[in-house]
């Protein structure tokens, strides 16, 4: 025991306090000194007075031995340990409000920045827990673990949802492993040489796994031949695509846009690229979201529950538009698209309504234009597909519908208006308008529509011949006026009106469901009577 060698540093006002406590606890408590941190009135009664000043007198050199120059000086003058140990408490932990709300307010604004340090981060975050306990300040591990969720930057928002939205409760532990997990998943995944911009298309039959894997051992038979070394590179950063742990020159990035460059010079795609093209018909597959790589734009609208707003690739068919700077649009395989402006679209529905996209994202590298079913629904609006039919609706009204096509995607029924035909009202055929203003008017008849165009109440709008509306025949209201009744009584029980009400949704207290009511026309004396 007395070879042992303790390398413990010397307290300053930069140690941790917390951790350099317990290192000396570990060394008074070999040299059986622990006890005289609580005092020499708090040791064992089976020591005589001589021993417990002399424990006293070795603890306190020790304490002595490994402090700095700075806080020796304020701490000289302490005659016991325990009260050396107390004033040390109070120098570099004081658990004053001051000091707790320091503590607090580095706890809340502890961010994890983008491509920093796992590990270190989450070294910092314990220490400032482990600070907190040295002030007696006590959290629910729920709520430590919420805080350090929140800390992580976007790029960890899948991460985060996988851990909230999986589980009922969670600890800071659970956190701690599973971001150490994930972590550490992240270093050891391969990136390959090229990168599609479509999430991942995944087929069932035979075929497509034997070409998937005819093209991996390619791709892999390629990087063989030039690996890059990570270990070299590990801490520069790209000037291309901005990313860490390779250099411009190796980016894959590059390499795929100088390949596109090249086939689109030669009027082909170049072969083994990597990029696959939106897939149009694929039996018995699921195709998750269509690619971006196809040469041509598409004019269609995909209805699509993955993104997270509308976006579109055609800058001619924004009504309203406003640029942007900073915003980028994350694919399946984490690669990034930038968000050029932001502005309105307006579709023509199914009915002949237009309508306006608002807040939609103007991508220039998408090849189809998404509407977001998440955005819907978070202003008010509800979808649902049956027989191969996707319905949104707000109320009792259906403002969208969208037809599955061979893809499995769901294609809205409408075309983009653009231009000077989002303003013109001559675009739209009379047809149209009359079928419009009719839905407009709760199906009102012909007759009544002309008699308002009469008057000018439809802007000066003509009325063609409407064509059958199962609605309006089957919900029109009845004309017959309904007459008066005129009963002369003279004396009671000459004339009684009687009602039944029910049947209710909430039983009485006797368990009654209906009420029968008569009342006397002529003295109005009313009878309630209560049945079940």
């Amino acid at each position: 025991m007395a070879s042992l060698k303790y390398e413990i540093p010397l307290l300053d006002r930069n140690t941790r306090f917390a951790l350099w406590q317990i290192k000396i606890q570990a060394v008074l408590a070999q040299m059986d000194l622990e006890d005289a941190l609580l005092g020499i009135d708090k040791m064992p009664s089976t020591l005589t007075d001589e021993e417990k000043k002399r424990k006293d007198r070795k603890a306190l050199t020790q304490l002595h031995l490994h402090l700095s120059n700075e806080i020796l000086q304020d701490v000289m003058k302490e005659k016991t340990a325990a009260a050396l140990w107390k004033r040390l408490e109070q120098i570099c932990m004081s658990k004053t409000l001051t000091s707790k709300l320091h503590m607090k307010q580095r706890l809340y604004a502890h961010r994890l920045e983008e491509g920093a340090s796992v590990h270190e981060h989450l070294t910092v975050f314990k220490e400032i827990l482990s600070n907190l306990e040295a002030m007696e300040v006590q959290y629910d591990k729920e709520d430590l673990g919420l805080i350090l969720l929140c800390s992580l930057p976007p790029s960890y928002s899948t991460f985060r949802d996988t851990i909230l939205y999986s589980r009922e409760s969670l600890t800071v532990d659970e956190v701690y492993d599973s971001l150490t997990s994930y972590d550490k998943m992240k270093h050891l995944v391969v990136k390959p040489d090229s990168q599609g911009e479509g999430l991942i298309v995944r087929g069932r039959q035979d075929r497509n796994i034997d070409d998937d894997r005819g093209r991996t051992q390619e791709r892999n038979h390629r990087g063989k031949s030039k690996g890059r070394s990570k270990s070299s590179n590990r801490g520069k950063t790209c000037n291309f695509c901005k990313k860490k742990g390779h250099i411009k020159s190796e980016c894959y990035k590059l390499q795929n846009k100088i390949k596109r460059e090249a086939a689109n010079q030669k009027g082909k795609q170049p072969e083994n690229s990597g990029e696959a093209d939106a897939v149009e018909d694929y039996s018995d597959g699921e195709l998750l979201v269509a690619s971006v790589n196809d040469s041509k734009v598409s004019e269609e609208w995909i209805l699509d529950s993955g993104c997270t707003f509308h976006m579109s690739p055609n800058r001619d068919w924004f009504t309203t538009y406003e640029t942007v700077s900073e915003g980028v649009v994350l694919m399946g395989n984490n690669a990034s698209c930038k968000i050029a402006g932001v502005g309105t679209i307006k579709v023509k529905m199914f009915d002949g309504v237009v309508r306006t996209l608002s807040d939609v994202r103007y991508v220039p590298e998408l090849k189809r234009n998404l509407i977001s079913l998440s955005t819907l629904d978070s202003k008010g609006y509800r979808y649902t597909a049956e027989s191969g039919v996707l319905k949104i609706s707000k109320g009792s009204l259906v403002v969208m519908k969208g037809q599955r096509k061979t893809a499995k995607l769901y294609i809205l029924q409408g075309s983009t208006v653009t231009g000077d035909a989002a303003v013109a009202s001559s675009s739209l055929s009379d047809d149209d308008i009359t079928k419009l203003w009719h839905m407009r008017l709760g199906h009102m008849s012909e007759n009544g529509m002309v008699e308002l165009s009469k008057r000018g109440l439809l802007d000066g709008q003509g009325i063609c011949k409407l064509n059958f509306c199962e609605h309006y025949v089957f919900g029109k209201q009845k004309r017959v006026r309904f007459t008066r009744g005129i009963h002369n009584t003279k004396e009671t029980l000459e004339y009684i009106h009687s009602d039944l009400w029910g049947p209710s949704r909430v039983p009485s207290r006797g368990g009654a469901n209906y009420m029968l009511t008569f009342i006397d026309d002529f003295s109005r004396k009313v009878w309630a009577f209560f049945l079940k």
